[in-house]
């Protein structure tokens, strides 16, 4: 796509751009009066489909909606705003047929709107438009979106605004626009309202007038920040992206949007991630639930298995995600409890586990199913209770891995007393621990239990189901057995599959380990760890005691890294916030004219995590100013301290990420000099890391800290000050 275009328009402020303006308002007044005797009974029609985001009701009443001149500005955002709701519910239901054909209906509908608009049959509306243009983005259909936004920026500002730019820049950054252009691009948005205070205070060296109260500015563009910082970090520029966050955190350090910190979470590697995520449950600002799922699953399948210190440490960290996650407000389902039980079932699976003696196993499986119960206590007080993927989990790993019978039938109990349905994952389940137990008349009786069901809903079982069979007649002895099975499905699975299977039943079964070689000391570290994990499980339990909605985090020290810097300059703590004072309380420039605060209406929208709803605390920042909010977080952390916080933060994340680009860049050059294809980001990362020893779990929060209090040379002072103001560009040259 061409830029060219985009580039000019801001250029084009002639006689003839400023002719096509008045015109435009000519045309608003043609649409701007509803016609006399209207249809209530019409109207509240319209408005229920909207409420209920029935989208195929709003577009077949809407052509009767505009003839009767309804739409007025409100009605049309909703409108607008009904129709993304139901793109975003499309795409939740994954991908078929008639989804697609449902969402190419939608895109036709935003099309007939955009022309409507440009035809002046429709009164504008900032937010319509900005939704407009994240319609297109989302829904794939990129050109339609430039070119609807290629008309809007030659429009005056009842059409464009800064918000409009912001949703705009993420469009194009989604169509691959180079970044260069969408800098350019967000420098004119500034430059184009220059009677506005949104310039000075989008800037990185900007301060807010006083960093104990809360922000009361108006008329600053969140949206405009989100658009650019999407665009960075779409485009690796990692640096930048840190320092847009960086301001939006200066200017709401309890109300930064969700998707502000969730885009890094998606982006960048696990260890900055996780810092993310700390950050923003300190602030107490409730990330979405499939954020939180994400960031838990990327941890657990983070762990090096071959490490019981790698795995222990990631179940840990885990746990102090979900503390720090309910203690600022998020939920607790039963999707993220598969999550953490899956994970500690999966202890049993480590390499070392493999070698262990009969009474080992029998204690680690004790440890473990110990640390589940604690777990599934805790959870229980939120309402959320575990689903059937985690029983069958605990039958594979405690049961079979840890060749624990009575496990197994505990598992099942358990899961049926909770009302939970064996699937065919269970029958799998089962017949896989069969088979590590070495208990052929078990495999036998599973597999039997597997046909019959699947008899009962007119189905066999398949090619994997066979597989599973092999491998546990091999381990438990009923060679003749499964051979009879896959020799018995030939003619409605392919022969070659079978035969496949049938002759891999002779192969020499290998051992999984051998008793008594393994390291003692090892053992005992493991057990040493599984009780650490048990204690953070206690303080986890200790939090549900309280049920408020959050929880009071100014006297915690949280959990907010997995990994340090260890080349790191660190300034003591009083030159730091000597540093921090410096570079924060300038005096900010008479302040000019503002533009008008955004419209009231917009801050019931932003609940939501969507990119076009971020302006709506402009509004949230007026009416905290009229209710006299104290300056706190929800979480109990004064503003004042919380700006600091957050400000050391983003320079641990500064460096965090110029570590973890140059590794990948030189990984990537070496890669590329041998003629190799590049290896994936996440594996460089996680063969290149070395935990040290500063990560703490839920359990070491309350041990001793030794604060620096500022003892360093003149010399090393003034080196973690260049190393500081060089990260956040704010040297010559950088």
């Amino acid at each position: 796509m061409a830029t060219e275009p985009t580039a000019g328009a801001a250029s084009k402020g002639s006689t003839l751009l400023w002719l096509k303006r008045k015109q435009q308002q000519k045309n608003r007044l043609r649409v701007a009066a509803p016609i006399e005797d209207v249809d209530l009974d019409f109207i509240n029609e319209f408005q229920q489909a909207i409420s209920d985001v029935d989208v195929k009701q709003v577009i077949k009443l809407f052509p009767e909606a505009q003839k009767r001149r309804v739409l007025h500005h409100s009605l049309l955002w909703r409108t607008v705003q009904c129709v993304h709701e139901g793109l975003r519910r499309q795409a939740r239901n994954g991908e078929d047929e008639a989804r697609r054909e449902a969402t190419e209906e939608l895109i036709a509908f935003g099309e007939r709107l955009c022309n409507a608009i440009r035809k002046g049959e429709l009164e504008p509306d900032r937010r319509g438009h900005m939704r407009l243009i994240a319609i297109f983005k989302e829904s794939g259909a990129h050109a339609q979106g430039i070119a609807f936004w290629e008309w809007l920026e030659e429009q005056d500002e009842q059409y464009v605004g800064l918000d409009v730019y912001g949703s705009a820049i993420e469009l194009l950054a989604a169509s691959g626009t180079p970044l260069q252009d969408l800098e350019q691009l967000y420098e004119r948005a500034l430059q184009r309202f220059p009677e506005s205070f949104n310039a000075y205070h989008l800037s990185p060296d900007a301060v807010v007038p006083n960093r104990d109260q809360a922000t009361e500015i108006k008329g600053i563009s969140m949206t405009l920040l989100q658009g650019i910082l999407t665009a960075r970090l779409l485009r690796g520029e990692s640096r930048r992206a840190y320092l847009a966050l960086d301001t939006a955190l200066r200017l709401y350090p309890a109300l930064t949007p969700p998707r502000f910190l969730a885009l890094f979470i998606k982006e960048r590697p696990l260890a900055e991630a996780y810092t993310v995520f700390a950050l923003a449950c300190r602030a107490g600002i409730a990330l979405p639930l499939d954020t939180a799922r994400q960031l838990l699953t990327t941890l657990r399948n983070n762990a090096d298995m071959r490490s019981h210190e790698s795995h222990v440490a990631a179940l840990r960290q885990m746990l102090s995600a979900v503390y720090m996650y309910v203690g600022a407000g998020g939920s607790i389902t039963s999707n993220v409890v598969n999550e953490l039980v899956i994970a500690i079932t999966q202890t049993l699976r480590l390499d070392l586990v493999a070698g262990l003696n009969a009474e080992q196993k029998k204690q680690l499986v004790s440890a473990t199913l110990d640390a589940i119960r604690k777990m599934l206590e805790t959870f229980a007080h939120y309402g959320a209770s575990p689903g059937i993927s985690a029983f069958n989990s605990i039958i594979v790993n405690l049961g079979g891995y840890g060749h624990s019978e009575q496990t197994i039938k505990v598992a099942l109990r358990d899961s049926q007393a909770l009302g939970l349905q064996a699937n065919h994952v269970t029958r799998r389940s089962i017949l896989t621990a069969a088979g590590m137990l070495g208990n052929e008349g078990h495999v036998i009786q599973a597999w039997q239990d597997m046909v019959s069901t699947l008899r009962q809903q007119d189905k066999r079982p398949d090619v994997t189901d066979h597989n599973l069979l092999v491998k546990a007649a091999r381990t438990s002895g009923c060679v003749d057995f499964a051979q009879q099975a896959c020799q018995a499905a030939i003619g409605h699975l392919p022969e070659h599959m079978l035969q496949s299977a049938i002759d891999r039943l002779h192969d020499r079964v290998e051992e999984n380990g051998a008793s008594g070689r393994v390291d003692v000391a090892q053992v005992s570290s493991l057990m040493s760890m599984m009780e650490q994990l048990r204690l953070d499980l206690d303080v986890l339990g200790e939090r549900t005691l309280d049920h408020s909605a959050t929880q009071d985090s100014a006297e915690q020290r949280l959990p907010m890294i997995i990994t340090s810097l260890s080349a790191q300059r660190t300034l003591p703590e009083q030159e730091q916030r000597a540093l921090y004072d410096e570079l924060t309380t300038k005096q900010a420039p008479a302040k000019p004219a503002t533009l008008p605060a955004e419209p009231i209406d917009a801050l019931g929208d932003a609940q939501t995590s969507d990119i076009t709803t971020t302006d709506a605390l402009t509004a949230h920042a007026s009416l905290e100013a009229s209710t006299k909010l104290p300056a706190v977080s929800t979480t109990g952390i004064p503003l004042g301290t919380l700006r600091y916080e957050n400000w050391k933060t983003i320079n641990y994340l500064l460096a965090l990420a110029e570590q973890h680009d140059n590794t990948y860049n030189r990984a990537v050059d070496e890669a590329i000099s041998a003629g190799r294809a590049p290896p994936p980001r996440d594996k460089v990362l996680r063969d290149s890391s070395k935990r040290e020893e500063v990560y703490y779990g839920l359990s070491d929060m309350g041990r001793t800290v030794v604060v620096d209090e500022g003892t360093g040379t003149a010399e090393q002072i003034e080196e973690g000050r260049s190393e500081i103001l060089r990260l956040r560009g704010r040297l010559a040259g950088v």
